[in-house]
This record gives structure tokens, sequence and C-alpha cells, in this order.
């Protein structure tokens, strides 16, 4: 026995499909394929599931698949408004607020898009920064330095140690070109380093305590016949203000969104003036 949507799918197939190499998209016009009580499910409707290519055989499958599927869908869907008494309503609350609020977002990015200037220039980001200080503090301490690894044997370690604190920049070349002559383990720390991912360098035994950040000084110490030399050339400790440059990126983010909260917060009040004077409004709070 062939269930009834089957009929109705086979019905409409046999005439398209016959003499028919290939099925492909014949479902124009209102006839109907299957109805649920009020709700009738037509054709036309079921064009955008055939694709170029399909076999009759496939076809009917996916039609057959779609068709059982619509039913099934009607039928929970009268069977929740004949259950849950207040559904409809609440449903019909929730669609409306939905609709409302995307469409209030779109209306928004329709004037954000058109108007935002999202170039912010370093003194826009340093403006802010200075006005804002107390929000950028360090609740960790940061560094930048340099960490290198020697034998504990080399000779030329006071020259390595003079090259290495200097300002200038020969002298630091000179020092870097050492350090790869001899095989040296140099880890160079010039952008703003957490303090513990700057001691995670050096051994374990060392990353808690045996350090210190004495910035300008060599901190230097023997283990297990290697040496290591320490220089902090910049650090903040806990408490003190974040770099700007560490900043600069959640700072540009916070005036992008203050210009986007001005853009719609302007086009609002514009729109709500241009209402008021039309008369458009009326508002009765408190009136009896």
């Amino acid at each position: 026995m062939v269930k009834p949507v089957n009929k109705i799918v086979l019905g409409c197939l046999c005439v398209l499909l016959a003499g028919c190499k290939e099925f492909s998209n014949p479902f124009a016009g209102d006839r109907v394929l299957a109805r649920v009580g009020e709700r009738a499910l037509l054709r036309g409707e079921v064009e955008s599931i055939f694709t170029p290519g399909l076999t009759p055989a496939d076809s009917v499958k996916l039609l057959e698949s779609y068709v059982d599927m619509w039913v099934k869908k009607q039928l929970k869907v009268q069977e929740a408004e004949r259950v849950l008494s207040g559904a409809q309503q609440d449903v019909d609350r929730m669609v409306e607020d939905y609709r409302n609020s995307l469409l209030s977002f779109k209306i928004d990015q329709y004037y954000v898009d058109r108007e935002l200037d999202t170039l912010f220039t370093d003194k826009d980001i340093q403006q802010y920064y200075e006005d804002h200080r107390s929000d950028f503090v360090l609740d960790r301490p940061i560094v930048q330095g340099v960490v290198v690894r020697i034998p504990s044997s080399y000779r030329q370690q006071a020259k390595l140690k003079e090259l290495m604190r200097s300002h200038r920049e020969n002298d630091y070349q000179d020092f870097l070109d050492i350090c790869l002559k001899n095989d040296f383990e140099l880890k160079e720390f010039p952008g703003w380093t957490e303090w513990a991912e700057f001691v995670s360098s050096l051994p374990a035994s060392r990353r808690t305590g045996g350090v210190e950040p004495r910035k300008g000084e060599i901190v230097e110490y023997s283990e297990g016949g290697v040496r290591y030399l320490v220089l902090v050339t910049d650090y903040r400790g806990v408490g003190q203000p974040n770099p700007v440059e560490r900043v600069r990126e959640v700072i540009r983010r916070v005036l992008f969104n203050q210009r986007k909260s001005e853009i719609i917060r302007r086009y609002e009040d514009s729109i709500y003036r241009a209402a008021v004077e039309d008369d458009r409004i009326v508002i009765n709070i408190g009136n009896d």
C-alpha cells in the first residue's frame, strides 16, 4: 500500500518524468503536493531542492523525503497550537521581538558603515592613553633584555659583557657576532615580555629565584660548567603603567566602539527629532 504522501509525489512525477532521461526542475506552478489542515505545500515551493543532473529515481527519493519532512513539521506545529494554549501568542511575540531587534541592528550597521572613520592616529591613541593611564596598570612584571649562555671556561667574558651592556650599536653588533661565531645560545627580548617568559630560558632552579631585574646591570651565575649572563635593559613592575605600545590595539578597539556609539546616538537623535516635528510620536505616560 502506497502512503498518501507518496501517492501525491508519484502522481506528480509520472507525467513529468515520462520520456525524460534527466530530471531538471519541472516544478513551476501552484499544484498542491501535500496538505495538512489549512496549510498546503505547492510544487513551486520545492524548486530549489533540485539540482541539474539528478536521475529520475534520485529525484523521486529527494521529493518524497522533502514532502515527508514538511508534513511532519506541519503536524508538529498544529499539535503545539492545540496542546500549548498560549504558545502561539508567545511565539508571535518572540518573532516580532527578533524582527525588531534584527531591523534595529541592520539600520545601526547601515549608518555605521556609511559614516565610520576607522583611521586612528598615533596622537589619538596617545591622548586616550594619557587620559586613562590608570586603566592600564600592570598586574605582572614585564621586561626587555638579553640572556646568553656561555661555557664557564670562556676566556673573553669581560669583553663579552662590556659589549653586551654597551649602548653603542657597533659594540652590540660585535657582541652578536661573537655569540654567532662561538655558537653561544642567545635569546633577545627587544619587545616587552612578561618576566615569567623572560626567565623561562634559564634552568628551572633559577626561574623562581636568584635572578633580579636590575636594569642596565648584568646578572651572572654558573651551573654545571655553564655561565648565564642576564641583562635587563628595561623593566616595569606590578602597579606601574603598561607601556602604550602594548595596549595600542586595545585602545584602538575602544576608540572604534566610541565612534560607533556616537554615530548611532547621533542618528537616533536625528530621527527622533524628525518624528516629533512630524507629530508621529504620542507618549501618554502618567496621563489618565
